[in-house]
């Protein structure tokens, strides 16, 4: 009688030759229904296919668990017919080689169901062997998709997690870029304006000095992108409802977007408040608006959501090991444009990197919506496929506040600047250190300087004058401005403090928090920039470093 091990091409005769040859005292499975038990029991798949490819043998387990089909519809198919199309040359070339070459089988294989797809995951292992002079492979078929899905996931997080390195230290090359070239600005712009206040409107280098002038000024734009991708740009982060603020940037950007473009919004009813600066939300707008339009060829849609929405890692759609699972802010642009290729998929963020043709774009609108996303401890996520357009989620954490504090001295009045004041001014850049010096003389202040805080330490202890301001930039050679100003705050309770940096007022030693228009500018300055944050610090009072 048939079994499903062994059907009628495969009788019981080689087991009770097999029965004969033991010795006695031998135990053996004397009867092929032992045998057949054995292998049901087996939580594996077991599989005999002959030459021909045809499946002669098999147990209970890939009868029910690998296949789905009844012990009728078992024999003779071809396995081969169950396997992925994408699996299936190398399947059937392992198999020849088993056959014909006696190499042993093993493979990692998708193959599907009765039912069809999805496919399963399957390993296999197998071995010829020789039954009634007929050659056949016998295997063992084992599902691993579990195991596969559980390995993709971690690829995934290894990816993100070799992603983000590469974007910090990208961001960091970014920022030591912008730094350097915010220092050069700052003594262009300022020098240029020194020049146009001292000569006559009529003298015919007054065009050309204000033609660099504007260029200087337009670099400084470019240094801040650069800045907001390396999540070091200047913010002035304040509580706003995000679904208030986008609206109001959507009726402000429809110019952006062309007539054929059909631009839609849809966005929550309820405040969803966020602590952002709202430039940055403009930025983040304008850009990724931008690239939508730019996306669709002709006619198109962009639509854009605002709502709350919880983060769960395990959604299967997203994988990401910096963001926590809980409620966030969740904005979303999509258009139905031209969809972006998997290969660029990586790098879309990276400063420089564009797919526009030249003049349409220089690669820094992505990298600046990432870095000033990640500057306010979100995150974004792209989903793309090609013809299929693109969309781009950002998560931001909610904000539970509901009061806003206000700076007290915001909003107070500005008076005329105590030019009897003595300044000391600290800068390792010289350009900029003279610049500095020329703008405060120019305004009759006494002032002192120095290029790094030894020789300004050593001027302070060595005179007899006490400085009523110290102007410095919070990067120095052998010691950083914040602490060189508590050291001659000891000595001189009633001095005063202005920093300058190229870089974002960050918390440089975890003691001190700059504040811009209270104790900070930013490089590069204006004149009239820098003498109202000069008029600002002498009119206010002591603050302690």
């Amino acid at each position: 009688m048939p079994t499903p091990l062994f059907d009628t091409c495969l009788s019981s005769d080689d087991l009770n030759a097999f029965d004969a040859s033991q010795k006695p005292g031998t135990t053996t499975f004397n009867t092929l229904a032992s045998l057949t038990e054995l292998y049901d029991a087996i939580p594996a798949s077991i599989i005999i296919i002959d030459e021909r490819m045809r499946l002669i043998g098999w147990n209970r387990f890939s009868r029910d668990t690998i296949n789905g089909l009844s012990d009728n519809e078992m024999p003779g198919i071809n396995p081969m017919k169950r396997v992925h199309p994408d699996d299936l040359p190398e399947m059937i070339r392992k198999m020849r080689n088993v056959i014909d070459l006696d190499i042993e089988l093993s493979a990692e294989f998708r193959m599907y169901h009765k039912s069809g797809p999805p496919y399963k995951w399957a390993m296999c292992r197998g071995k010829r062997t020789i039954i009634e002079g007929k050659t056949c492979v016998v295997a063992v078929v084992t599902e691993i998709t579990d195991l596969k899905e559980a390995e993709e996931q971690r690829k995934k997080l290894q990816e993100q997690l070799l992603q983000l390195q590469k974007m910090e230290l990208v961001g960091q090359l970014a920022s030591g870029i912008a730094h350097d070239f915010n220092n050069a600005l700052a003594a262009i712009i300022g020098n240029t304006e020194l020049a146009l206040k001292k000569l006559d409107p009529a003298n015919p280098a007054v065009s050309n000095i204000t033609d660099i002038h504007t260029l200087a000024t337009r670099s400084a734009n470019l240094t801040r992108q650069l800045l907001a991708f390396a999540r070091k740009q200047m913010a002035m982060p304040r509580v706003l409802n995000l679904t208030e603020e986008v609206s109001d940037c959507l009726r402000l950007y429809q110019r952006l977007i062309d007539k054929n473009i059909h631009l839609e919004w849809h966005l929550c009813d309820e405040p969803i408040q966020v602590k952002l600066d709202p430039t940055q939300l403009e930025q983040i707008l304008s850009n990724l608006l931008v690239n939508a339009r730019d996306a669709i060829d002709g006619s198109g849609c962009i639509t854009v959501r605002c709502e709350g929405a919880r983060f769960e890692p395990t959604d299967g759609k997203t994988c990401n090991p910096r963001l926590s699972p809980g409620d966030y802010a969740r904005l979303s642009i999509t258009d139905s444009g031209c969809g972006i290729e998997a290969s660029v998929l990586p790098h879309i963020y990276e400063p420089f990197f564009t797919t526009k043709e030249i003049g349409k774009g220089i690669g820094l609108g992505l990298s600046s919506v990432y870095g000033i996303v990640r500057q306010n401890n979100g995150h974004i996520e792209c989903h793309s496929e090609p013809g299929k357009g693109t969309t781009f989620d950002i998560w931001l954490p909610l904000h539970q506040e509901s009061q806003q504090k206000t700076d007290v001295h915001a909003d107070k009045p500005q008076t005329e600047l105590k030019t009897k004041a003595k300044i000391m001014v600290v800068e390792d850049e010289p350009y900029i250190l003279k610049l500095v010096q020329d703008i405060l003389e120019s305004h009759e202040f006494t002032v002192f300087t120095a290029t790094d805080a030894d020789q300004c330490l050593l001027a302070a202890k060595t005179h007899e004058y006490r400085i009523d301001l110290l102007v410095t930039d919070v990067v120095l050679p052998t010691m950083n401005g914040i602490e060189q100003s508590r050291v001659l705050q000891k000595k001189n309770p009633a001095m005063k403090c202005l920093f300058m940096s190229a870089h974002a007022p960050d918390n440089v030693d975890g003691q001190k928090k700059l504040r811009v228009g209270v104790d900070f500018i930013e490089k590069p300055f204006g004149i009239d920039e820098f003498l109202r944050a000069i008029d600002q610090v002498l009119n206010s009072e002591v603050e302690k470093i």
